[in-house]
Formats: C-alpha cells, sequence, structure tokens
C-alpha cells in the first residue's frame, strides 16, 4: 500500500482509481508529438492574456478571453497544463500511433486535460489525510500565487532586476553560466516579446541584437534544453511519493524548449508567464550559492523597500534604514508618523522557499528549520521595539516583509511560528510588554496596501493582523473587510528600478 502523510494510506480502491486514470491519461499522451502539447499551452496562455486572435490560429477555442482566465467557465489551470507536459517527457519518446487526440481541437484538449484531471484529485490525498487539510492549504496555494498575481508586469521585473542583478549577482551569473548577465536579460527579454504572436522563436531573430551565436548558446542552456534534456530532467526529478501538481515545473525551471526542424531550430516557448518568472524572480537560483550575491541582493532588496516606503508614506512619515541600538543594529526600516505617534518596525527577508517546503503536505511540521528566517524576522521587531521605542510614547507595529509569502495560507502554522519566536524571546530576556504585533506580509501585498491606504489604515490592519482572527490573511484583505477607503497614490517608479540594474532597459513609466 502507498504511506501518506502521518501513516494514513492510500486505501485499495483508490489505489486501483489512481492506477486507471493514470493508464488512461499515458494512453492518451505517448501517440501525441511533444510539439503539439507545447503548442497547445502556448495556445491556451495566450487566450487567457488577451491574444485571441494568435490563440485562434492553432486551436477552435470557445468564449472569450474572460472565460479562460481563473474562475472563468473554461478556466484550465496553467499548473495542470505543465504537469502533463512533464507527464509526457517522463514516458520518454512519442509511439509510432496514427490515431491521437487532436489538439486543434477544443474536444481533445479538453479529453485530455480531464483525464489528468481525475489523476490529480485521485492524488490530492496521497500524502496527508483530509483531516489536514489546514496544514497543507500553503502547498495548494503556492503554485497559484504568481498567476493570480500576474507575471508579465513591470513591477515583477523592475523588483527582481534591480534586488538580483548587483554587481555580485551579476559575477556571480557570469561565472555559473558563461554569458554576462545584461545580455542574458536582452536576449531572453527578446525571446518574451518574439513569442507573443508565435510559440516559436528563430535564433535568426535574436542575433539581430548584435551578439554571437556562442552567447545564444549559452543563453538556451542557462534556462533551455533539447527534448532529449527534458526528457532526462523529468525522469530524474520525478517523485511518485508527491501528488504530481506539486513536482517541479519543467517550464519554471527550464522554460526554453530548442525544437530542429526542416529549417533549423527553434526555440519554442510553451509558457511565456514561466519564462518571465524564470528571468525575474528565478534569478535568485542563479546566485543563491555565491555568499557575496546573496549577502548583496539582501541589501538590495531593503534599499528598494526603504525608497517604496519613502515612496508611498510621503512627507507624513519620518521613515529611517537600520539603526544602532544596544545589540548591533535594528530591524531594516523604521516609519515613524509624528502627528499620530504610531509607527512601523520593517525587517525584510528575502530568502527564497525551498523546494521541500513547497512540496510537503504540511510545511511546518516537516520543515520547521526553513521557518526559522521568519521566526528571527519577528524577534528582531521585538528587539528593535525594546531598544529604540520602549520609553518613547509611540505606538508600534512591526512587519516581517517577506519576498516570497512564505505565510501566505499559513493558518495552521502562523501560531507555531509566534510561539518559536515567544520562546527565542525568552532566551534575550525580552519583556512580553515589548512583543508588539507583528504581521508577516509579502513584499507584493505590502506595496498594495501602502499604495491604496493611509499610513494610519496600514498601521492598524497589521495590528489587526496580529490578533487571531486575521492571521494568514493578506494585509489588502484586513484592509477591505475593515471597510477602509481606498486613497490610491502615484505608483512607484519600477522602470527607473529596472534601468539601474540593466542599463539598456531604458524604460520610463
Amino acid at each position: 500500500m502507498t504511506k501518506t502523510h502521518k501513516g494514513t494510506k492510500l486505501g485499495r480502491f483508490s489505489k486501483e482509481k489512481r492506477l486507471y486514470w493514470e493508464r488512461r491519461l499515458h494512453e492518451y499522451l505517448r501517440p501525441i508529438p511533444i510539439e503539439d502539447l507545447l503548442v497547445m499551452s502556448w495556445t491556451i496562455e495566450a487566450m487567457r492574456d488577451g491574444r485571441k486572435k494568435a490563440a485562434r490560429r492553432r486551436l477552435d477555442i470557445p468564449g472569450g478571453s474572460n472565460d479562460h482566465e481563473i474562475g472563468g467557465k473554461f478556466f484550465i489551470p496553467p499548473w495542470s497544463i505543465d504537469a502533463v507536459l512533464r507527464e509526457k517527457l517522463s514516458l520518454g519518446p512519442t509511439t509510432a500511433n496514427t490515431r491521437h487526440l487532436n489538439l486543434r481541437s477544443w474536444s481533445g484538449v479538453v479529453k485530455l486535460l480531464n483525464t489528468y484531471s481525475g489523476l490529480s484529485n485521485i492524488e490530492s490525498v496521497m500524502d496527508y489525510s483530509p483531516s489536514d487539510i489546514l496544514s497543507a492549504m500553503p502547498r495548494l496555494f503556492w503554485p497559484q500565487y504568481d498567476w493570480q498575481l500576474g507575471t508579465s508586469n513591470k513591477f515583477r521585473l523592475g523588483r527582481a532586476w534591480r534586488v538580483y542583478a548587483t554587481k555580485e549577482g551579476k559575477i556571480a551569473f557570469e561565472k555559473k553560466h558563461g554569458i554576462d548577465l545584461e545580455t542574458f536579460l536582452k536576449l531572453a527579454f527578446a525571446l518574451y516579446v518574439g513569442s507573443e504572436e508565435h510559440p516559436a522563436v528563430r535564433p535568426s531573430f535574436l542575433s539581430s541584437l548584435g551578439v554571437t551565436s556562442k552567447q545564444l548558446h549559452q543563453m538556451r542552456i542557462a534556462i533551455g534544453d533539447t527534448f532529449e534534456g527534458h526528457q532526462a530532467w523529468a525522469k530524474s526529478t520525478a517523485n511518485p511519493d508527491i501528488p504530481r501538481d506539486f513536482l517541479r515545473s519543467v517550464t519554471k525551471e527550464k522554460p526554453i524548449f530548442e525544437v530542429p526542424d526542416s529549417a533549423g531550430i527553434a526555440y519554442v516557448i510553451p509558457c511565456r508567464s514561466n519564462l518571465l518568472l524564470r528571468i525575474t524572480d528565478g534569478l535568485y537560483y542563479d546566485i543563491v550559492s555565491d555568499d557575496d550575491a546573496r549577502r548583496q541582493s539582501g541589501k538590495a532588496f531593503e534599499d528598494l523597500s526603504l525608497e517604496l516606503v519613502r515612496h508611498y508614506t510621503g512627507e507624513d512619515c519620518c521613515v529611517k534604514p537600520e539603526q544602532k541600538t544596544t545589540y548591533g543594529v535594528s530591524a531594516d526600516i523604521l516609519v515613524e508618523h509624528n502627528e499620530s505617534s504610531t509607527g512601523l518596525i520593517i525587517e525584510c527577508k528575502i530568502r527564497r522557499i525551498p523546494q521541500r517546503v513547497l512540496t510537503s503536505p504540511d510545511p511546518f511540521r516537516d520543515c520547521a528549520d526553513d521557518f526559522d528566517d521568519v521566526v528571527t524576522g519577528i524577534v528582531q521587531v521585538w528587539r528593535t521595539y525594546h531598544d529604540l521605542y520602549e520609553k518613547l510614547p509611540m505606538d508600534m507595529a512591526g512587519v516581517v516583509l517577506q519576498y516570497d509569502p512564505w505565510t501566505v495560507m499559513g493558518n495552521a502554522f502562523i501560531k507555531q511560528l509566534f510561539d518559536s519566536a515567544h520562546e527565542k524571546a525568552d532566551r534575550h530576556h525580552l519583556p512580553r510588554k515589548d512583543r508588539i504585533p507583528v504581521a508577516l506580509i509579502g513584499h507584493f501585498d505590502f506595496e498594495t496596501a501602502l499604495r491604496n491606504y493611509s499610513h494610519h489604515d496600514v498601521f492598524e490592519a497589521i495590528r489587526d493582523w496580529g490578533g487571531e482572527w486575521f492571521q494568514g490573511w493578506n494585509l489588502s484583505g484586513v484592509l477591505k473587510e475593515s471597510g477602509k477607503e481606498k486613497r490610491p497614490k502615484p505608483v512607484f517608479n519600477y522602470g527607473e528600478s529596472a534601468q539601474m540594474a540593466v542599463p539598456w532597459w531604458g524604460y520610463r513609466d
């Protein structure tokens, strides 16, 4: 029998159903040329993104673009398409069978993906019991997070390039991949632009940028592969104990497929969103092993966050970087609104969520050590308050600002995080009265709140988050639930932020 989380088992009937759906899926997948799956993936994304004419050139697809967005009547989860593509790669070469699903027909696409959905539903209870659904909520939500935010936007690009394309990051990247980072980003972004109307781009399109064939090849090696290379990757990263929905994503890690044909080779992009994700936030994985680059990226995230807070609070608040304390240095950003005697203590955390946390059905139980960074952030806020504000008439609240949303939907383990933080604070002899409310918030959500609401409203929402009712919520959700009035401010100039790191960008808001 298949072992599941906390000793539960996939019953015999469920195991047989799993084998049934797996067999059906493989029967459909084996004769389908992998090129057809790549085009199908690109086409459904094109429709979802509003490129209807381009999509309908390759698929008889119903409805409008809104029907294919999350919540629409024809919505197909992009992470399911990715899982199907990965499953095809794990099966090896296409079988010689002329009868196969027609993926230019919507009925053929639906039949294939409904079959995968049947398998996914059976696997959804494979490694945890239904009573543990709250513990598994983060894993269910994390794969959807980027899709819900949207990857194709200047905010993500400007933020990631500013944070990762530092001097030290550029050195680490070139050492690892043999191509300088600025040229790599120019080529990869040109691929993104070139694949807007067609799923494939010829190298000649990229060579017009004045780059060498060696640079083209190094770019492809860094974030792409041949069919054979992708197949080897899919097999080497397989894990029968993890539901397919949560296995590593081929289009996030290696979004370029090098495809040969009679005209030479082409670079096929089955998922443009994941290509952009790979050359923005994905740059973290290119530099994280280099200590200097990792530290400098952390500093760059702090500096950018400081600029953002200053931009959105304006002249109403005094916003300061970290200060010296009796124990070292304070949290990264201090916000003081003197008129109301309220403020924020913000600690920035750039560490990304590791794969083992992303795939665990009970992230905190299985990977508690990985959350130490978040716990340390909470305690840093409390220590800063105790050292700098405890004797001042300031009403303060704290934020642990996460580059990745570690604690989104983390209701099941947030209490445990704070229990750990209290234990650590006890060891520092911090009085309980100095342990102010702290919200654990992702950077996108925090910026959205700052952009749309007043300092006072954000401050109150952070304090509310620190109570039991709202823990695990988005800060924007707390503000909406509280009925706060939106007061939008001018958007931070991310085009300028991107150009600071990558001078060729030349974009202005």
